[in-house]
Order: structure tokens, then sequence, then C-alpha cells
């Protein structure tokens, strides 16, 4: 799997995560959430360091769950060899959640109130499943 085959992969696992990827999403719409330069950099800075890393887990996360698909229709996989590629499945997906975690950390210590009511306008008019937070 390459290119767009694995992007589109990635596309697709992400609709199933537990935790969206909402940097993407912050960076499009800085200048509307009102980010200053000085709450860009810290938040390009995470990115910079913790983004290539995520990816590839999540490239890797579509990939094995291919590769489990199709062991779980040969007769000559067996069944502890399904869950251990199910349990390193599993450690990716951990992997990815801390990933997030550590995102989402990044973003509230970044943001501040202003920030907060703009970002939640622009998740009004994505389709991304989240209901808006009411404090």
């Amino acid at each position: 799997m390459k290119g767009p085959e694995l992007e589109l992969a990635s596309e697709k696992l992400d609709k199933i995560n537990y935790l969206p990827l909402l940097m993407p999403l912050i960076i499009k719409n800085k200048d509307f959430i009102g980010l200053t330069q000085k709450q860009v950099d810290e938040i390009n800075d995470w990115r910079n360091t913790n983004k290539t890393p995520m990816v590839a887990a999540i490239e890797k996360i579509a990939r094995k769950r291919i590769a489990i698909k199709q062991a779980a229709l040969s007769p000559t996989v067996s069944s502890a060899q399904i869950v251990q590629m199910q349990n390193e499945i599993f450690r990716l997906q951990r992997e990815v959640l801390e990933y997030k975690l550590s995102c989402r950390e990044q973003i509230v210590k970044t943001f501040n109130d202003e920030n907060w009511i703009s970002f939640f306008m622009v998740l009004a008019d994505e389709d991304i499943g989240i209901a808006v937070p009411f404090n």
C-alpha cells in the first residue's frame, strides 16, 4: 500500500479513532481562531516533533489491519498468530492515542478562552462528528 491508497486508508482509520486529528483543522483556521504568532510557533513545535512518528504509526495500523484480514482467511495462519497481530494493532492504537492526547494537552495549554470560542465555531462548520462541549 502506497501513496493515495495509504492516505485513503489513513483517512478512513481516522474516522474510527477515539480522538479526532484536530491539528490540521487548527492550522488551517489559525487566523479565524485568532492565534498569535507565539501560539502558532508553540503548536508548530509540537507538530514538527510529533507529526511524522504519529502518521507512521497510523500508516502501520492501516497496513496491519489489511494484513490481519488477509491472515484471517488463510488456513495456514493460526488463531494465536492472529491474536498476536491484533495485539500489535492495539499497541499501535495506544501509541496514536498517546500522540493525540499530547496534542490535546498542547492545545489546552496554548489556547485562551477567545481561541476556544472561535475554534468551536470552526468545529460547528466541520463534519467531523463532534458536538461542541458546553461548560
